[in-house]
């Protein structure tokens, strides 16, 4: 039924169903984008424009539950779908990270599946800017769509069994994200605690209460 949806509509239901998908609808982002780029193998569709259209899809239905949670503010995360997810403790510790890497903290959430949503309407809610949050989704499905688009236009033989694969597909993509998070964590705070020792280096002494103070 996907394939006919995507055949028949061709761009127009690509954009629309990773724009759906992006707001909450249940729809399989990933298994759009591999049968997208089946059908261009097939000669449907042309493989550029719908890696473009599919990148497309995937941050304005990120942007738009972005500004939803924006518009309507905390309470958007006292729903019944998000407060399963993000409980009261995971709310904290994101927002904390919201707070010193908002940049890596959405890059992560796209790539994890079952928090996505959530964590982008709390991006929305704690008021991160939009600047930042579109950098952040926009470079990580920069990744993700031609990534799973060329793996359905390469495997376009082997369908199936890519179909059963994907989730290793995201965990991979997911802990290469994450190791690169890592990785640029930990160089940020080795310089801040260079930057902090060159500080105290330079910092003068402190007078004591009895020191008579230079004539």
């Amino acid at each position: 039924m996907l394939q006919d949806l995507l055949a028949h509509f061709t761009y127009a239901a690509v954009f629309a169903l990773l724009l759906a998908g992006g707001v909450g609808v249940p729809v399989p982002e990933e298994l759009v984008e591999l049968t997208a780029g089946y059908l261009a193998r097939r000669g449907v569709l042309s493989f550029l424009p719908t890696v473009v259209l599919a990148w497309a899809g995937l941050v304005a239905g990120d942007f738009l539950l972005f500004r939803a949670g924006r518009r309507l503010g905390p309470g958007i995360l006292d729903s019944r779908h998000v407060a399963r997810v993000l409980t009261p403790a995971r709310r904290a510790f994101v927002a904390r990270h919201f707070s010193r890497h908002a940049l890596w903290t959405i890059v992560l959430a796209r790539h994890a599946s079952g928090l996505r949503l959530p964590v982008f309407a709390l991006a929305g809610a704690s008021g991160v800017r939009s600047a930042t949050f579109l950098l952040a989704d926009g470079l990580s499905a920069l990744v993700s769509a031609p990534l799973l688009v060329g793996a359905g236009w390469y495997f376009a033989g082997h369908v199936e069994v890519l179909r059963r694969g994907i989730h290793w597909v995201e965990l991979a993509l997911a802990v290469v994200v994450a190791a690169a998070a890592v990785t640029w964590f930990l160089l940020a705070r080795r310089k801040e605690r260079r930057v902090a020792e060159a500080l105290a280096g330079v910092t003068p002494p402190v007078r004591r209460g009895g020191d008579a103070p230079p004539r």
